[in-house]
């Protein structure tokens, strides 16, 4: 973020972070609601009820699906925002603050309208709900093309453990290219994006293989994973940077103690950090010396 000052980097963030918080929220409470109007839907269709059940369906029926409509207006918008922002300023969206929930929210809402979750979203007369999936799903690729040329971004994708998940994007590769939904440069530039996702993939399943069992003082404590910036808070407890910038995006307190507090009140862990990065290179060294040796045996074996 080279050509944004500081205050100019701390507006950024917040307007991003708000802007996800809310395409988060109102995606996933609009495409929640589908399943429950499939169901409501077909039981509805059954002669059987009585007229009190009947009754009761129909009204919890009208009640999911006023809330549909207006969840999927908002994220229809909230989306559309996303996808021109994102190609205005691609780099205020791959900080460090913002990239890794960025990505998540992507993936998992890939996973909903391509994996097998998307069957749950079948609904009589979608329109009706302002779901159209024919534009939705294009806007998320847009997305994702927007900051596909940004090495933050394809790592957060490769880092996500939950829902990034190789076969939604080939899923999306086809259903683009069957319903000309995009371009032929389009699906060119979504099949290198794939094919950037995928090695970084691969080299960061090596790196956890190298590290193996993570020592529990080298973990932050909130997140779970191994630090790379680890600070002291106010409360004296120990986390990563990223982990406490993220929370006090929404919550301006420290964690542990709910005294305010703002990310200037950190200080940095010096000491821990040279021991975690001594540490990773050892291990690092040593799985890829493994693997050498394993391959010179080969060799040999061959040759023999």
């Amino acid at each position: 973020m080279a050509n944004f000052d500081r205050s100019n980097r701390s507006f950024f963030v917040r307007f991003v972070n708000l802007l996800l918080n809310d395409a988060t929220y109102v995606l996933d409470e609009g495409l929640t609601k589908f399943p429950a109007i499939h169901d409501l839907q077909e039981q509805l269709k059954s002669r059987s009820l009585s007229q009190q059940d009947r009754q009761k369906k129909e009204e919890e029926l009208a009640t999911n699906e006023s809330q549909a409509q207006s969840y999927m207006q908002l994220a229809n918008e909230t989306v559309a925002m996303m996808k021109l922002f994102t190609d205005a300023l691609s780099d205020a969206f791959t900080m460090p603050e913002i990239v890794l929930r960025l990505a998540a929210m992507l993936d998992y809402n890939l996973d909903i309208l391509t994996g097998p979750k998307s069957k749950n979203l079948k609904v009589e007369n979608p329109d009706k709900y302002y779901f159209s999936p024919r534009v939705l799903l294009p806007q998320l690729v847009d997305i994702y093309l927007n900051l596909g040329s940004n090495p933050a971004f394809i790592e957060a994708v490769a880092a996500d453990g939950r829902s990034y998940k190789p076969q939604n994007f080939d899923a999306t590769s086809r259903i683009l290219s069957s319903r000309s939904l995009k371009d032929h440069s389009e699906l060119a530039a979504w099949d290198e994006l794939k094919r950037k996702i995928a090695v970084a993939k691969s080299i960061f399943d090596q790196a956890e293989q190298d590290l193996g069992e993570i020592p529990a003082e080298y973990e932050d404590p909130i997140m779970g994973d191994i630090m790379h910036d680890p600070v002291v808070l106010p409360s004296k407890h120990i986390v990563d940077r990223s982990t406490i910038i993220q929370h006090l995006l929404s919550d301006p307190k420290d964690p542990y103690t709910r005294q305010a507090m703002t990310i200037d009140d950190v200080v940095p862990a010096v000491e821990l950090r040279a021991e975690i990065d001594k540490w990773k290179a050892e291990r690092t060294a040593a799985s890829r010396a493994k693997i050498s040796n394993a391959v010179a045996e080969a060799m040999d074996t061959t040759e023999g």
